[in-house]
């Protein structure tokens, strides 16, 4: 039978947030609204594999069973689901487990040409085709930039990595045509080894020889969620069209920027991604939704990127008419949403893609604050925290269905209005040796770890309401060290003011730049928003986690 045309949402169910079956089948519903004709289930190895107990263990995984349910339902709603799965890469949580170290070759990369690797492979294939009725399947084997570098290596010398990746493709290929799957792959691997690591590099060529290796049964998909410029789209389609095969195009939902949503960088790229998809005859179109290091953003906060994707994708571009579709389909103030997504004003650095966010400055250290130096000193942005959070509490009592979700989000924006400047204000004042002025900071302190309890108390409750519990842990654990450093900060403080030591060494340290080192305000650094990614660990300290 003849494949259609999907037009689909990926969701991301291994970045700790897996949803329950009774919110996914909510999701399931608003897509048929919207007018999406596939879900995708990204799955990392959240999902059960018979004979395989550690895979997925204590992480949310689904069962078969609750697959088959899943499948079941959205085929009522004209929903085909289909598994986006890892054949080679962005395996690292199953290498937690000494039993896969075997068919590890470095990092969270499968061993290339064992025969292990691909007896589990098919076990992976055996779970989707038995739990889908679909028979399409994105394979992933994205972004293993360390393939071959490994045990591979150890085991087989230096190979170039076109050769390793191929070989590897046409073994996982098939596994896959043993099972009838119209497989998809993740383009950016060809394009990184072309270019030295580059995916968007401007018009690139892929060699015709590797080209033509690519199995026949292999569809690849471009994905992009970053560009706001048309003509980057166009040269990136170009250049996948060469591959004389079946093109996707994923675009993306903004959900990974940490805590906050990112609803107008959607906009923003889906439109030109969009026009140039429909110049150029693409037919199959994925909206993903990724959970990035830890999935703190909730789906729903999201959700009119989500209904902007679906209007542009039938050629509707305009954002107030998105906006009188959203009011029609949900009963819900697509405003309200857009407040999730905690915008600055003009006078203040953008909050958006690669600056300082909530994310960010929620972990950034009382006393040994990375980003101190992106702060104004003006107390301008716990202002704008303290007005989102007065928006988020009368958002939350005009939503028919998503109160907890503003509740959560109104809770994080009371503990930002006081903990964003903290530590710029404590070491400030603590260098111009203003201990009146330290005596007033030490009692926002206390009130930041009573703020940062009702925050994770209103968080666990978003979380719990979409989701698996497994996965929370993490949340308690990083934010329940913001907690208790803002004791240990604070008692400190409390020490130094009472005369009890006669110095806080930390505090003594200079406000620098984190990129350039600058001890100094530059004209055009001084508040700028430097790059910060969505990641824990650099952000939360530069000490040994």
């Amino acid at each position: 039978m003849e494949n259609k045309n999907v037009f689909g949402v990926m969701l991301d169910c291994s970045r700790n947030a897996v949803m329950t079956l009774d919110r996914i089948k909510k999701f399931i519903c608003d897509m048929e609204k919207m007018g999406y004709n596939s879900l995708q289930l990204y799955m990392e190895d959240t999902y059960e594999i018979e004979g395989e107990p550690l895979f997925g263990h204590m992480r949310g995984r689904y069962s078969k069973a609750e697959l088959k349910e899943i499948d079941a339902f959205a085929a009522e709603h004209g929903i085909e689901v289909s598994a986006c799965i890892q054949t080679l890469a962005h395996l690292n949580q199953i290498f937690h487990w000494p039993t896969y170290a075997e068919i590890c070759d470095t990092a969270d990369i499968m061993l290339v040409g064992n025969q292990k690797t691909y007896d589990f492979i098919d076990k992976m294939f055996a779970t989707c085709a038995e739990c889908f009725k679909s028979r399409t399947i994105n394979i992933g084997m994205d972004e293993a930039a360390l393939l071959g570098s490994g045990s591979y290596m150890a085991e087989n010398g230096y190979k170039p990595r076109f050769e390793i990746i191929l070989e590897h493709l046409n073994k996982v290929s098939e596994i896959g045509a043993k099972y009838g799957f119209r497989m998809v792959m993740w383009s950016d691997m060809f394009f990184r080894i072309a270019t030295g690591g580059y995916y968007y590099g401007p018009k690139c060529t892929i060699p015709d020889d590797v080209k033509a290796k690519v199995p026949a049964n292999v569809e690849l998909a471009y994905w992009d969620y970053y560009h706001e410029d048309k003509q980057v789209y166009d040269d990136m389609l170009d250049a996948h069209l060469t591959f004389d095969k079946n093109i996707w195009f994923a675009g993306g939902a903004w959900k990974w920027l940490g805590f906050q949503s990112g609803n107008q960088k959607t906009f923003d790229t889906t439109k030109p991604a969009m026009q140039s998809c429909k110049e150029r005859g693409i037919k199959d179109i994925i909206i993903t939704m990724w959970g990035d290091n830890g999935a703190e953003c909730p789906v729903y906060a999201a959700l009119p990127g989500v209904l902007y994707a679906a209007e542009c994708a039938r050629g509707n571009y305009d954002i107030d008419s998105a906006k009188k579709k959203f009011k029609e389909l949900f009963d819900e103030d697509w405003d309200d949403f857009m407040l999730l997504d905690i915008t600055m004003p003009s006078d203040i650095p953008l909050h958006g893609e690669d600056t300082c966010g909530a994310k960010e400055m929620l972990y950034n250290d009382c006393f040994l604050g990375k980003y101190d130096y992106c702060v104004l000193g003006n107390g301008r942005e716990a202002q704008v925290y303290r007005e989102y959070a007065e928006k988020l509490a009368v958002a939350k009592k005009r939503s028919k269905n998503f109160a907890y979700i503003f509740e959560s989000y109104e809770k994080l924006c009371r503990l930002m209005a006081v903990k964003y400047d903290l530590g710029y204000r404590t070491k400030t004042a603590y260098q111009a040796g203003d201990k009146k002025a330290l005596k007033d900071i030490a009692k926002d302190y206390k009130k930041a770890v009573k703020l940062a309890e009702d925050f994770v108390k209103s968080y666990r409750k978003m979380w719990y309401t979409d989701s698996k519990p497994h996965g929370f842990d993490v949340q308690d654990i990083r934010i329940g060290g913001v907690i208790q450093r803002l004791k240990a900060c604070g008692a400190r403080l409390d020490e130094y003011l009472k005369g009890k030591v006669d110095a806080i060494q930390e505090l003594s340290e200079p406000i620098v730049n984190p990129f350039t080192g600058s001890k100094q305000d530059k004209e055009g650094e001084k508040g700028k928003g430097v790059p910060c990614w969505n990641t824990y660990i650099p952000n939360v300290s530069v000490n040994l986690m």
